[in-house]
Parts: structure tokens; sequence; C-alpha cells
């Protein structure tokens, strides 16, 4: 099977290199004019679009998430198709690290989309975001956050960080938890991998898919950021394939 991925790489390179191609075009064309709204389902078509040309079969499983309700969204973070993933099928304002900002199209369409960047070498970092997160829970934007800060192999869930967990008590708004699983390692960025090396790495993966769970929702009352972070870490940990 990776036989047959090998030979079928360059035209997943040349796939890929038109869905970069039309993102560009698309936001140069519309983003200036569209509202939030637009934008964001925009990327999301071209996020499922992307992941199709990549080979990367996105899967739902057991979903409990509703487009209709204002959530924040707590997920474990592998990979940079993460990001993808979660986009192609929940109109969500996310949290990432202010690198990916700076990446190729990735990062111009995931800014465009309303995505709050967090330089973690600033003190004053969380307290900003933490505020704007906040401003757009209130507003009936649902968030979605990383909160181990980093990502993992997949095989397992990272400590939580709790703070940006507070917004959700602040606005008044559910918790959801969200499990990632992939089909293969080869997805996971971690190290001192590179954004190209890892592309490839998911262009040779044969049948690579990745599985988004839903779970059971969590409510904001009478609990504190810690014990949301712990019974969403708990949740996710047991839904992660080993």
């Amino acid at each position: 099977m990776r036989l047959v991925a090998a030979l079928l790489l360059p035209a997943r390179v040349m796939l890929v290199l038109t869905c970069v191609l039309l993102g560009l075009v698309t936001q140069l064309a519309f983003f200036t004019w569209l509202s939030p709204k637009g934008v964001r389902s925009i990327v999301s078509v071209w996020s499922r679009i992307t992941l199709a040309c990549m080979g990367v079969k996105l899967q739902i499983q057991h979903s409990q998430a509703s487009s209709q309700r204002t959530m924040l969204v707590v997920s474990n973070h592998i990979s940079w198709l993460d990001i993808l993933a979660l986009q192609a099928v929940m109109p969500v304002v996310f949290v990432a690290k202010s690198d990916i900002k700076s990446w190729p199209v990735i990062g111009w369409m995931v800014s465009l989309a309303g995505t709050c960047f967090i330089d973690r070498t600033r003190r004053t970092a969380l307290r900003t975001v933490h505020s704007t997160l906040t401003t757009h829970l209130q507003a009936g934007q649902s968030v979605c956050i990383f909160p181990e800060g980093t990502t993992s192999d997949g095989r397992q869930v990272l400590p939580f960080h709790a703070g940006l967990l507070q917004a959700a008590i602040e606005a008044r708004v559910p918790v959801q938890p969200v499990c990632l699983n992939y089909s293969n390692q080869a997805a996971a960025y971690i190290d001192d991998m590179t954004l190209i090396g890892s592309l490839g790495a998911i262009l040779l993966t044969p049948d690579l898919s990745v599985t988004i769970n839903a779970l059971p929702t969590l409510s904001f009352e009478a609990t504190t950021r810690q014990t949301l972070s712990q019974y969403a870490h708990k949740a996710i940990e047991s839904a992660v394939k080993h």
C-alpha cells in the first residue's frame, strides 16, 4: 500500500498545490468583503477539499456537537491537520500558537477566519486571549482550544492548562470535549519535524484517516476551571485509541 501511495505522490502534490492556489485566489477575491460567518463557511469547504486531496479521510463518531449552540470546544492536539479537520465540521474560532500565523496559506486562512493567536513567551498573552475568547463566546461564536499547549504523538493526552477554560464559566457556555484519533502516527507533528517533512509523511501514508469524536458536553455551572479541565481531560483520554 505504501508503494501505491508513493506512486500517487506526484498527483497528490499537484492536488495540494491546486488547493493552495485556490485558497489564495479565494482569499484575495472574497475574504475582504465577506462576513465572518461567510469566511468560516468557505474555510470549512476548503478544509474538506484539502484533506481529501491529501488522501486524509474524515470520519465523525458519536457526534453530540450542535452547530446551533455556543460552546467552548476542547480538543487533544496531534497535528496541524487538527485545525483542518475540526474546521471542516465545526464553525469555530481557534486559539493556536503564534507561529502558525506565519505558515503559508493555512496561517492566512485561519487568521482571516478569526483565529486567536497566543504567544506563550509573553506573560500577558494568556490574559489577552482569555478576554478575546470570552468576548467571542458571549457574542454567540463557538471557540476551540488545545489546552495541552503543544502536540503529542496521539497515544496519550498531555496535561491540560486550565486557564483558558475560565472563559466558558464567564461566558456561561458548555464545554464540548472532542477527541481526535488518527489511523497512523505519521500524522503527528512533533519534536523537530518541519511542515514540509510532515506533509511528505502524510502524503506517503496510505489510508490515513482522522476520526472526530464529540463527547458529552460539560456544564459550566457550579464548577471551577480546574474541575472542568480535569473532566475534559479524563473524557478525551478515555476516548483515545492506542
